[in-house]
């Protein structure tokens, strides 16, 4: 009797468990595409979001930079520095 109870319970206990579901590979390619696509669309809009912040910044920088040589002229390299187009000795 013992040992029929021991079983019933074991059979009760691993017949709650889930089923494992197994999918082909069309299903997972679909599921992959499916959250990928998602994501790749929020990575875009944030990538495009830091762009136009950044580039707000940079430019404006760059531009300042290149409105002052063109107005002061080349800088002329410290004493103690060698031009970059001249061979090392």
């Amino acid at each position: 009797m013992r040992l029929i109870s021991v079983a019933f319970v074991l059979w009760v206990f691993s017949s709650c468990q889930p089923r494992r579901q197994t999918i082909n590979e069309s299903q997972r390619d679909a599921m992959v595409d499916s959250i990928v696509g998602t994501r790749m669309e929020e990575i875009v809009r944030q990538a495009s979001e830091d762009l136009d912040r950044r580039r707000a910044i940079e430019v404006k920088a760059k531009a300042d930079s290149i409105i002052a040589v063109r107005i002061n002229g080349p800088k002329a390299p410290a004493d103690n520095t060698i031009p970059n187009n001249l061979p090392m000795p």
